[in-house]
């Protein structure tokens, strides 16, 4: 049953207005996971609490600005204070904007730029902000979302992606499997989930991934990605 062990529990999604972070927060709203919803300023979207108005758990809406550390800590903040802790952080990008293919001619130091902060660095924010009430709580579970372009190159191999979303996604793993080895031990959980180039026709499976990091049953699986492909 994917909906064991979920009613009554706190969770954030950074990045909920993309098509994984729809996804996931229909599936843990409508198992009872109250839900603080933060995203880029850059992909606000009100309508997206509306949507969820009749399902019978909490929920705050946040926006930050990217790259302000600040911005995600006051975000982070509201939300643990409204809901009472953070038992789950969902760490969800853009995927649609990452697989957009760049002319090698025009790779721009400013477009390595946007990416590195917008993708890598607005990760390491919401973890900085997140995990220490997550261990002051004494447990929670962190999914990464990435893609398999880090471990396979497949963007330049299938034409699907860009050579930005393949060096960010492999950062992305470094920096997730590093935070995982100091947090781990403190009871947090670190985990990763790796979406292919047809992600959005692989829902039922991106649904069970997510349940099987959230939930517990791959607990013993620390600091692991599992890679859809």
């Amino acid at each position: 049953m994917l909906n064991e062990n979920y009613k009554g529990r706190n969770g954030i999604i950074f990045g909920v207005n993309n098509f994984y972070g729809r996804e996931i927060s229909n599936f843990l709203s409508q198992n009872y996971v109250n839900l603080g919803l933060i995203d880029l300023d850059a992909y606000k979207d009100a309508a997206i609490v509306n949507r969820r108005k009749n399902y019978e758990n909490k929920m705050i809406y946040n926006t930050v600005i990217s790259g302000n550390e600040i911005s995600f800590q006051r975000a982070v903040e509201e939300v643990d204070d409204h809901l009472g802790g953070i038992d789950y952080l969902i760490c969800s990008y853009y995927l649609e904007e990452a697989r957009k293919k760049t002319d090698p001619e025009n790779l721009s130091t400013e477009t390595w730029d946007t990416w590195f902060e917008e993708w890598i660095l607005n990760y390491f924010l919401i973890m900085k902000a997140a995990v220490p009430l997550m261990i002051k709580k004494k447990g929670g579970r962190i999914v990464f979302m990435n893609t398999t372009s880090g471990y396979t190159g497949e963007g330049e191999i299938t034409g699907e992606g860009s050579i930005h979303e393949n060096a960010c996604s492999s950062g992305i793993t470094g920096m997730m499997t590093s935070i995982a080895r100091d947090i781990i031990p403190q009871g947090v959980s670190v985990n990763g989930i790796a979406l292919g180039p047809d992600y959005r026709n692989d829902v039922e499976r991106i649904i069970w991934a997510t349940h099987l990091w959230l939930s517990g049953m791959g607990e013993y699986s620390c600091g692991q990605i599992l890679k859809l492909y």
